[in-house]
């Protein structure tokens, strides 16, 4: 069983099944669609892990200030298990090669695995965000500065 990443495609990220954790961000049920897949692609870089051709993951850096800063994101699917590895490494090299001069990324810190893969994937926490989102749960800001 070997992992194999490639270019995001907009079927990976309708076709992958989200750990149930992953369904809500800030507070709000996560509903993908074509467009929002596309968006994911065009709006910076957008990964496909896949195991056995089944995608166990999607990740990204999205620019939200283009060549400037950008979000780290990932939709990790149910099962990923051994495959966890290969994409937490990855994500830190695509964040620690990335010509941005701030990536972020807001996890909750009610789900430690949240908290362990933004440190894992290269990134530093700096500020507790209290009652943030549309649920009021407590978040944390991760960062990599250039």
């Amino acid at each position: 069983m070997s992992v194999i990443i490639r270019p995001m495609l907009v079927d990976d990220a309708m076709t992958i099944r989200r750990q149930a954790s992953q369904r809500v961000q800030v507070g709000l049920e996560a509903v993908m669609t074509p467009e929002i897949a596309q968006d994911l692609i065009n709006g910076g870089e957008a990964w496909t892990a896949l195991r056995d051709g089944e995608p166990v993951a999607c990740l990204g850096i999205r620019e939200t200030f283009p060549g400037v800063q950008g979000v780290a994101w990932a939709i990790l699917a149910e099962g990923v298990g051994s495959a966890h590895l290969a994409i937490t490494r990855h994500a830190r090299r695509r964040i620690a090669e990335s010509p941005l001069v701030r990536i972020e990324a807001i996890v909750r810190t009610s789900i430690d695995a949240e908290c362990v893969w933004a440190r894992m994937a290269g990134l530093s926490p700096v500020a507790l965000l209290r009652k943030f989102g549309a649920l009021s749960e407590d978040h944390l800001l991760f960062e990599r500065v250039r």
